[in-house]
């Protein structure tokens, strides 16, 4: 085994040799090999997860090398299925982990890899390393994994295997380095092993380890954040002071050594920091400091990222962090750090997108041509890691872009959207409250402990989150039915009603106060508008509630200039999806009024009213292009997609799109590239489709349909959180349009001003309805159910 420093230098230098030799079969098939093996190398040292999810399928390409030698395919194999396990690990998908390592079992002795005696297998090695390994029994909702962590999977004889490995002849000193460092924090079980012995020969090989690591070797920063994590372990369980003494001084060691944020170690590194100053002594305020010095790390990590599906790999662990984080703020009162806490670890996604959504104009502009010019030369998302890692370098001393937003950001912003406050709320947990963490548009910031505000299964919300989710079109499920009052009670008990009061008591005469929130977690899928308190009255009609993905966003949607509304527009109205989505009949309806009311001048794509496909466009996914890509002036500023939306969400996918005529799809990545390409000036977005609202990639990243818009630019979005019905829908888009046109209200007003029509038991039709909707209010429609008008929120401006 030989080390190698630098894998993007290694393969500068395989890709010379290579061009020496264009014609040898030979050499060409070696330079394809080793590159794999370094671009994975580069990959790892850069933290691209994008290289580690594709290695298995990269490592397919050798197939054909490898035909006619036996024990050349065995290797092939094994190590692909090695590559797999590594990309399942990563990802987080435990099932495929346990399949991969269970496939490897008994393998042995295969050339090129070395003899592990003394009974250990392949797998066994794999397992050291990976400890959690085995399927977590983790509860679900829809198929998704909630962030129950996985069971600890400490394997008997992972150890032994490394150690095996650090005391093999021929071993180099950086092999040992790194092996000692494995065996000691396997040892540790991840800070649950209480056995002062134990934890004394951990402490024993992680001081070996790091006395093997060269000066110069870049992971010494991990390693004496190792080293101080078994210290800090040993002064947990045994209380020695002295230990906290020399933790801290290795930390800050580790911390000088580290190139910064983009540093592997980073987060450990100042979390570890964090932990020991708190219980070192008094010195909260260098706690506080590094806490959120390690949660910057994340912000880099996820824009280093090629896609979206490896920037949610690298964002994984970011809410909980910012979470812990900022519970020590509160501790400590100091409620700025904690707002600028949970911003670090929300958004994460959309923030890469709206960073890196016209950088080589931002390169120009801070004095780097010819850094745009390779930029541009690559279409952006196919760039390689090392030239993100330089882009980001320069837009981050530009522009501070790992920086959340102060709290003087956020009131300006709050000030502009004309909103009365910020508000963080946080899901508890059975050892702790939530709380709410309030940032408002005047004066100083504060939050509350809310004893109520935990999901689990004592409360019906774990029934509501599994109904929605199966809810058919015009169908409303006895479970969402019976379940919705209980949620409604509960949402008011538990966040609302605490949340609102102060703003109510302080609202002037005829002002309704105006909040915008963040929910954490699983408290995203709650409709917060719907909270009712006990004498029966919603949320919705004591205060104008919107969303924001994280206060980043927000102040980013509250700097956009504003986009003009005309009767242009683009309208797309039920296209035929060819059998492979139900007939929205009412949603024809709804997009020909809106048509007809308020945007004379939009085109109007998809289906008429009586089934016929409109002259303008059968409502496909060119006839969408088509319109993002024309002149704004002409083809107006308003998108409404009256049509049906799709969310997948996994390990392996997460997507978001549209079903569109044809049976064709628009995949939400491409919508908002279209937008960021094009400049175009999007004024409102209405998606009145199913699951345009609902992140993609868990319930801790607001990375949905409807907020990638907002990445893009789009100034005003309305999404929804569930399965719409058909015909309510079709009731509550046109009251939104007819407040907003007709009596030019604020997109947020229109919306609230709609949803308390539908609530409103004594409703008139507006003189201009057409009658085909008239029809549905004396009909069997109940626009007043929760389900009817909740299902929608509003982001933006």
């Amino acid at each position: 085994m030989f080390e190698i420093d630098d894998a993007r230098e290694a393969l500068r230098q395989a890709d010379e040799i290579a061009a020496e030799h264009p014609g040898d079969p030979a050499v060409q098939t070696l330079h394809h090999t080793c590159r794999m093996g370094l671009e994975l190398l580069a990959g790892l040292q850069d933290g691209d997860e994008g290289i580690i999810r594709d290695l298995p399928g990269r490592m397919g390409l050798l197939d054909g090398f490898a035909a006619g030698h036996p024990e050349a395919q065995r290797l092939l194999s094994t190590v692909t299925t090695m590559s797999e396990v590594l990309a399942a690990q990563r990802r987080g998908d435990h099932d495929a982990v346990a399949a991969g390592i269970a496939r490897l079992e008994g393998v042995d002795g295969i050339p090129g890899l070395p003899e592990l005696d003394g009974g250990h297998s392949l797998s066994d090695l794999l397992r050291a390393f990976m400890p959690g390994s085995a399927p977590p029994a983790a509860r679900t909702i829809d198929g998704e994994a909630t962030t129950a962590p996985a069971p600890s999977l400490w394997p008997s004889g992972g150890t032994e295997v490394l150690r095996r490995m650090a005391e093999r002849p021929g071993a180099s000193p950086a092999e040992r380095a790194m092996f000692l460092t494995a065996v000691g924090g396997l040892a540790l079980k991840g800070g649950e092993e209480t056995d002062p012995q134990v934890i004394a020969a951990s402490l024993a090989d992680l001081r070996e380890g790091l006395a093997q690591a060269d000066p110069g070797d870049p992971r010494r920063p991990f390693y004496k954040a190792s080293l101080a994590l078994g210290l800090w372990q040993r002064a947990q369980a045994d209380g020695f002071s002295s230990d906290l003494d020399e933790a801290l001084e290795l930390l800050e060691q580790a911390r000088a050594e580290a190139s910064g944020p983009d540093d592997p170690a980073w987060s450990l590194i100042n979390g570890m920091l964090a932990e020991v100053h708190r219980l070192n002594g008094a010195d909260h305020a260098s706690s506080r400091r590094a806490g959120l010095d390690g949660l910057r790390s994340y912000a880099w990590r996820v824009l280093l990222q090629p896609d979206p599906l490896a920037a949610r790999i690298a964002a994984r662990d970011a809410a909980k962090d910012a979470m812990d984080i900022a519970a020590n703020c509160l501790m400590d009162h100091e409620l700025t750090d904690a707002l600028r806490a949970l911003d670090a670890g929300r958004g994460l996604l959309l923030f890469a997108a709206t960073e890196l959504r016209d950088p080589t104009t931002r390169l120009v502009e801070a004095g780097h041509p010819e850094l745009a010019a390779r930029w541009a030369a690559v279409a952006g998302k196919d760039a390689p890691a090392q030239l993100r890692r330089e882009v980001i370098d320069v837009l981050a001393l530009q522009s501070g872009v790992l920086d959340t937003p102060g709290l003087e950001e956020i009131q300006a912003a709050l000030c502009r959207l004309d909103a009365d406050a910020l508000v963080y709320l946080v899901p508890g947990a059975p050892t702790r409250p939530g709380w709410a963490v309030i940032a408002p548009a005047e004066g100083r910031p504060s939050y509350m402990a809310l004893a109520n505000l935990l999901v689990d299964d004592s409360v019906d919300v774990e029934r509501y989150l599994n109904a929605i989710t199966t809810r058919e079109v015009n169908r409303e499920p006895v479970e969402l039915h019976d379940s919705l009052h209980g949620l409604c009670e509960w949402a008011w008990k538990a966040a609302v009603g605490p949340v609102i009061r102060p703003f109510l008591d302080a609202a002037g005469a005829g002002r309704v106060p105006r909040l915008v929130l963040v929910p954490m977690g699983e408290l995203a899928r709650i409709p917060w508008q719907a909270a009712r308190d006990p004498e029966g009255v919603y949320a919705v009609e004591r205060v104008a509630i919107s969303q924001a993905a994280s206060a980043r966003m927000l102040c980013d949607s509250a700097a956009a200039a504003p986009v003009p509304l005309t009767s242009a527009g683009l309208i797309v109205a039920d296209p035929d999806t060819g059998g492979r989505a139900a007939e929205l009949y009412a949603a024809r309806l709804e997009a020909h009024a809106v048509h007809r009311s308020f945007y004379r001048g939009a085109r109007y794509v998809g289906r008429l009213p009586d089934g016929t496909v409109s002259r303008s466009g059968p409502g496909s996914p060119d006839d969408v292009r088509e319109w993002l890509r024309a002149d704004d002036a002409e083809a107006g500023a308003v998108l409404h997609l009256a049509s049906h939306g799709v969310m997948r969400a996994g390990p392996q996918e997460a997507s978001s799109h549209l079903l569109l005529a044809g049976g064709e799809i628009l995949a939400a990545d491409e919508l908002v590239g279209l937008i960021a390409a094009n400049r175009r000036a999007v004024g409102l977005v209405v998606l009145a489709a199913c699951h345009t609202g609902r992140s993609v990639h868990g319930y801790d990243e607001a990375y949905s349909l409807g907020t990638m818009f907002l990445a893009a630019g789009a100034r005003t979005v309305l999404s929804t959180q569930w399965s719409v019905p058909d015909q309510a829908t079709s009731l509550l888009m046109y009251m939104f349009h007819h407040h907003l046109i007709a009596e030019r209200r604020p997109a947020w007003d229109a919306l609230r001003r709609a949803q308390l029509w539908m609530l409103d038991r004594d409703r008139r039709a507006p003189e201009g309805m057409p009658e085909s909707l008239r029809e549905m209010l004396r009909g069997h429609t109940d626009p007043a159910r929760v389900a009817a008008w909740a299902g929608f929120i509003h982001w933006g401006q």
